[in-house]
Order: C-alpha cells, then sequence, then structure tokens
C-alpha cells in the first residue's frame, strides 16, 4: 500500500494515475485567459480581480453563487465557443491523467439546444481522437420556477420527452440541478421516469447539497428499475453532491444498499456556504420532507463548509458507498479534477489506491456502453497491477509525459 506524500501546490498523487471526472457544468470551464478575453469582449460585469481575489470564489449562500453563475452564463453562448471550451477542458484533464468525464448542460431552449448538443458530440470526438479520453452527456434541467411561471417538474418532463424524442450518441444521462428548497424532489417523479425507461437515460440528479429532506425523498423518486441496476445495463444512478446524508446513518446504508454512486465535490462542497437552517441541524432533529416521508439526524454535522479536511467522503468510504469526484463548476470554484483528487488527499484519503478506487467506482457508476466501461477497467486495473509491482508508469493512460513529473 502506497502512502501519499503531501507537498503544497503540487498534485497529492502520482504523475499517470487515471483520474475520472464525473460531475461538471462544462459551459464555464474556460481557461483563466479565455475568460479574461470574454471581460476584455463586455461579455459579463465579473472583473479580472474575480481569478485572483480569494474570497470572490467562496459563496455565502448557493444564491449567491447562481448569481456569478448567472452573470457569467452567456460567456459561453455559441455552438462553437461551448465547442471550445469543452475540446480545451477535456485535452487538459487528460493531460492530466483523466480517462472519462461525464459533462453536464442544461435544457433551457430547445431552439438552440440541438446546436449545443451538435457542439458538444464533436468536442468530445475531437478530445478523443487527440488524447484517447472518453467523456458523455449529461442533460441538466433546473429546479424552480423560470421567468414565465413554468414550474421545475415540468420543464423536467419537457427535457426528458425531448431526449426520448431526440436521442444522441453522446447523451446518456438525466440530471436535476439547482436550488433544493424551491420545490420538492418527489415532485420530479415523471420526469425521472421518462427520463429513464423513455430515453433509456442513467440519472444523475443533485440531492442533498443544502438540504436533507431531498435525500429522504430520493430513493422513493427515482424508478425502482433504477435501484440496484444490472451490470449489463449501460444506464446508471448516481446522486450529485449527497453530501448532507453522513448525518444519517439510515440513509447511508440506504444509498450504499441501492448501489447509488455518491458524487463529491470537494471544492463546491468547501466554498458554498451551507443554509442557517441546515447548519443548525443537530443529532435527534427529525427530518421531513414535503412528501411527509421522515429520517432522525444520528450524526454530526461535519464542518466542510469551512475546512475540505471535515468533509464526509473519508467515512462514505469506510461505509462502502460507491465514491467519484467531480469539479463542479472550475471557474467559480478555482479547481479541476486534478485538484479534486488532491483535496481528497486533504479530505483524508491516504493512499495511491484509495483515489484509484475513486476512478474505479467512476468507471462502474459511469453511463457508458460495457465495451467503453471494459476498456476504461482496464486501464485502472493496469495501473493497480503496475502500483503493485511498484513499477508506477512515467506517462498517462492516454500516452502524454512530462518532462519534470512530481
Amino acid at each position: 500500500m502506497q502512502a501519499i506524500v503531501t507537498a503544497d501546490k503540487k498534485p497529492l498523487y502520482p504523475f499517470g494515475l487515471p483520474l475520472a471526472e464525473m460531475h461538471i457544468h462544462i459551459s464555464l470551464a474556460l481557461l483563466p485567459e479565455l475568460f479574461l478575453r470574454r471581460i476584455k469582449q463586455g461579455r459579463t460585469t465579473i472583473k479580472p480581480e474575480f481569478l485572483l481575489k480569494r474570497d470572490d470564489r467562496y459563496y455565502p449562500t448557493l444564491s449567491h453563487h447562481h448569481a456569478v453563475y448567472e452573470q457569467m452564463r452567456h460567456i459561453t453562448s455559441t455552438p462553437s465557443e461551448l465547442a471550445q471550451v469543452t475540446q480545451d477542458y477535456l485535452e487538459r484533464i487528460a493531460r492530466e491523467g483523466a480517462i472519462y468525464a461525464e459533462i453536464s448542460n442544461s435544457f433551457r431552449d430547445p431552439k438552440n439546444f440541438e446546436g449545443q448538443l451538435d457542439a458538444l458530440e464533436e468536442s468530445i470526438r475531437c478530445a478523443r481522437h487527440n488524447t484517447g479520453i472518453e467523456a458523455r452527456i449529461v442533460v441538466t434541467t433546473l429546479r424552480g420556477p423560470d421567468q414565465n411561471g413554468v414550474s421545475g417538474p415540468d420543464r423536467a418532463e419537457t427535457a426528458a420527452c425531448y431526449m426520448a424524442k431526440h436521442p444522441r450518441e453522446f447523451v446518456t444521462g438525466f440530471g436535476l440541478v439547482g436550488d433544493e428548497g424551491l420545490d420538492s424532489f418527489a415532485d420530479y417523479a415523471r420526469a425521472f421516469a421518462i427520463a429513464f425507461h423513455e430515453a433509456g437515460l442513467g440519472l444523475a440528479p443533485h440531492v442533498a447539497e443544502q438540504f436533507l429532506h431531498n435525500a429522504v425523498d430520493f430513493l422513493h423518486t427515482v424508478p425502482k428499475e433504477a435501484l440496484n441496476i444490472k451490470s449489463d445495463d449501460h444506464r446508471r444512478l448516481r446522486a450529485g453532491h449527497a453530501t448532507l446524508i453522513h448525518t444519517s446513518t439510515k440513509l447511508m446504508d440506504s444509498f450504499g444498499m441501492a448501489s447509488v454512486g455518491i458524487e463529491s465535490l470537494l471544492s463546491a462542497n468547501n466554498r458554498i456556504n451551507l443554509p442557517e437552517e441546515t447548519r443548525k441541524m443537530r443529532v435527534g432533529d427529525v427530518i421531513t420532507s414535503e412528501s411527509g416521508r421522515s429520517v432522525t439526524v444520528d450524526r454530526p454535522l461535519q464542518k466542510y463548509f469551512k475546512n475540505v479536511a471535515d468533509h464526509p467522503l473519508a467515512h462514505f468510504r469506510q461505509r462502502g458507498l460507491n465514491v467519484c469526484l467531480g469539479s463542479d463548476n472550475p471557474l467559480l470554484q478555482n479547481t479541476n479534477i486534478g485538484k479534486e483528487y488532491s483535496l481528497a488527499v486533504k479530505a483524508g484519503l491516504a493512499t495511491v489506491e484509495d483515489l484509484l478506487d475513486l476512478t474505479a467506482n467512476a468507471i462502474r457508476f459511469a453511463n457508458v456502453d460495457n465495451v467503453t466501461r471494459l476498456a476504461l477497467m482496464q486501464k485502472v486495473e493496469l495501473y493497480r497491477a503496475q502500483l503493485s509491482a511498484d513499477k508506477l508508469p512515467n506517462q498517462t493512460a492516454g500516452g502524454y509525459r512530462r518532462s519534470y513529473t512530481i
């Protein structure tokens, strides 16, 4: 078992470790230089200091984070811009060792959506050609009513129906994002059913990022066929964030028994504060969802929003949960998937084997065909064999080398 040697501002894992990016909102995964170019073009009111002032990329509430996101969202607006950002990010993380990524794109305007998907799929093909990285797309839908008064569940059903009628080669997942306090998770059951049964998509909704009550309804809202899904099915069930389930042994055990993949987003959880209601949770509190289901808090809330070392990632692994990593919003949170693996070390994962297990979990819970899954898992197991033999490679799985490895 190889221990990890920590060092400030350097990756806390060996060069060549296979990585997997399982949760990223791709439109804002811009390189800093491209972001500065957009500022010069007057495409956002955000100032260049955003990249330099540490506190500007920490958020007192999720609403503040969303407000900054909306100020930036249009800096990636055309298909060519989306393709550039996507290909740049995929190739960048491939050079760091990433072998797989699932990227999210929000369904907002059906008239522009086909062009966006064309751009995403072409960028995935180009990045795969150039680096060998595989990637798939998760179509997401936003919670809460829109400016026209259309409810979140109605918009979600529209998005799911759209994908059922317009299947795409690389669209393999369906997700739910946004403020968990705006509506009931249970109200999205029909949208999840359409996405899973009619569109043939895996499911990866955000849950228990800000409020625990969403997780209470999670296993009762997704289609029962999505739980403990058969190994030969290309679809998987994951929960984005799910951080707050660490306060309930019952929820952790339920998610584990149902074979739900957990996407841990360390930077996002550390940089976006929790609402006061959640921060005040105490052992013994009964949390009730809008559907009337309840769960009792039996573990104290860990203060990961103050210190990433207090993130429940290590505890999730100790309980046997299938955890993988994601960078969420790289530009807004000053991160990328390589940094997330380093943060996992700070959060208590002590060995290279621990980190490799995160990648193995990611591949097991990826929304890919089994031929692709097998090929990706072979890369993971090859590295595991090299690790066991104490013969770590001097290049990534895609063949990228550095003159001075760390």
